[in-house]
């Protein structure tokens, strides 16, 4: 669990978008009188180590600056051994917020957080994991313990 919040945290923490970002798709507008630009067919953002593929990505600006973003429609996030999907993704820049939505997995190295959604606070280094309505959140952590083997005839060593 302490390995995937840190990795959750390292991963969210750059999720400010500060440095440069490439935008690839097959389709952008630009509204300029409401500073947004809008990104559609097999989007693909990238920043250094993080790469983000999504249907459709909503950028929106503040004084040439993105504020926040949306993106849209078979989430798949990467970053260094840390994979990610959901069906939304919201990136609130002022708020520092990472939120995914619908179906929320992360996952690294066999360790896994599921929910509907997954919101961080980046400057808060918090992490929240949210169920349906009614339903339940879950955690797989896979264990380094060797002192547990199962030997041959089904017996714990």
């Amino acid at each position: 669990m302490r390995t995937l919040m840190a990795c959750l945290l390292c991963f969210c923490a750059t999720q400010a978008w500060a440095g440069s970002i490439e935008i690839e798709s097959g389709k952008m507008t630009f509204f300029h009188k409401t500073n947004q630009a809008v990104f559609i067919h097999n989007v693909h953002l990238k920043r250094d180590a993080f790469d983000l593929q999504c249907d459709k990505l909503i950028a929106y600006y503040k004084n040439n600056q993105l504020d926040r973003a949306e993106a849209f429609g078979n989430i798949k996030l990467k970053q260094g051994e840390i994979t990610g999907s959901s069906d939304k993704a919201l990136l609130n820049q002022t708020k520092g917020k990472l939120t995914l939505i619908g179906n929320a997995i992360l996952q690294q190295q066999g360790s896994r957080v599921q929910g509907e959604t997954i919101i961080h606070f980046i400057d808060q280094e918090k992490t929240i994991v949210q169920p349906k309505t009614g339903g339940r959140t879950r955690m797989v952590i896979e264990s380094d313990d060797n002192s547990t083997k199962v030997l041959p005839g089904g017996e714990k060593k």
